[in-house]
């Protein structure tokens, strides 16, 4: 790690709300990477357990600066757009305190930007709250292409937004990402968009950061990063008012990411419904939200381009409606391709890591 005066080539950004029981880990396995040009920030929301008391033990000895919030913002991507504004390295990895990595994951990623791309990110495993892989949890973006990201690539950014982000959020977790330092106008740009999002600020973050920005897109194909589920993250079953806020933001989400991605977004929406790129988006309202057979019909908190798809998609495809009508239904009766129509199998319901 750099010492104080000296200019880091990488800020790793710790954000953090109430993960006292992860922070040992997720702090060793950024101390102890094999790459230690960088800068150590962390970013604590108010937390009332004892995060504080455990950052201080696990980063005494070492060089870092800290940065208390007084109350708890609600948005955990502000904390993101603080912790980049408060970097004065040329790249940025953004280590969610939950999660962990190999200790060769930052100079892996390093390595892809220095050969001049925009952003580098890898493969992820899941694991749970004790660190043990799920076997059940598939790699997100798989679901929207199930042979794209089992091998390394290079992508156009752009390319990448118009071709996938349309459709879900294929970042699909902050710490398996290392990015280019933003220009400050494009920072505030995407501050604008992702104001008071809880759920979709992930979505809109690379979609506008990779828009803005241009530049090319590095993955690599071996799983260097861990996602951890439980109990407490964003994609936790809570009240239905508050599901209700998850699918306003994924209709107001599509059209932002449609308009800057597309110079005719009103008709390309269309296309995405027609492949079922929204049918993960349809599932979700089943499962989470649990519609009565009027919100089943109206789709009363759904709006724009999203609503527009979701009724084309029903209408275009009698074994989805079938599944619609019949809910609820086991999850294990859900298979992949379960309707002829949809060629990458979208049949299947499932949870799609986004923004702690």
């Amino acid at each position: 790690m750099k010492e104080s005066g000296q200019s880091p080539l990488v800020s790793v950004i710790v954000p953090n709300y109430n993960h006292a029981a992860f922070l040992s880990e997720r702090l060793r396995s950024i101390l102890n990477q094999t790459f230690q040009n960088f800068e150590l920030i962390v970013l604590d929301d108010a937390s009332t357990d004892d995060s504080l008391a455990v950052i201080r033990e696990q980063l005494q000895d070492h060089p870092h600066q800290m940065f208390c919030n007084a109350t708890n913002s609600g948005q955990p991507c502000s904390q993101w757009l603080s912790g980049i504004k408060k970097a004065s390295g040329r790249y940025i990895w953004i280590a969610e305190s939950d999660d962990t990595c190999s200790p060769n994951f930052l100079e892996r990623m390093v390595a892809h930007l220095e050969q001049g791309n925009m952003l580098a990110y890898c493969r992820t495993t899941s694991i749970d709250a004790e660190g043990a892989a799920l076997a059940d949890q598939s790699f997100w973006p798989d679901t929207f292409d199930p042979k794209r990201w089992q091998r390394s690539f290079t992508l156009n950014g752009g390319e990448l937004c118009r071709s996938f982000m349309t459709q879900g959020n294929i970042i699909a977790n902050a710490s398996c990402v290392v990015f280019r330092n933003p220009a400050r106008a494009v920072l505030n740009a995407v501050g604008a968009v992702t104001a008071n999002r809880r759920h979709t600020g992930d979505w809109l973050f690379w979609t506008h950061y990779l828009m803005r920005m241009g530049g090319s897109v590095s993955f690599d194909a071996e799983p260097l990063s861990c996602f951890r589920w439980h109990d407490h993250t964003t994609r936790s079953l809570v009240s239905r008012s508050r599901e209700k806020l998850r699918f306003v933001e994924y209709s107001s989400t599509i059209t932002s990411v449609l308009r800057i991605t597309r110079p005719w977004p009103c008709w390309h929406w269309h296309a995405v419904a027609k492949s079922g790129g929204w049918d993960w988006i349809l599932y979700e309202y089943l499962w989470r939200y649990q519609p009565s057979w009027t919100e089943k019909l109206m789709f009363p908190i759904i709006r724009g381009p999203l609503l527009l798809g979701l009724y084309a998609r029903l209408m275009r495809s009698p074994t989805l409606r079938r599944v619609y009508r019949r809910w609820p239904i086991p999850l294990e009766g859900l298979q992949p391709g379960c309707d002829d129509t949809n060629a990458n199998g979208y049949g299947q319901c499932r949870e799609a890591p986004d923004q702690r």
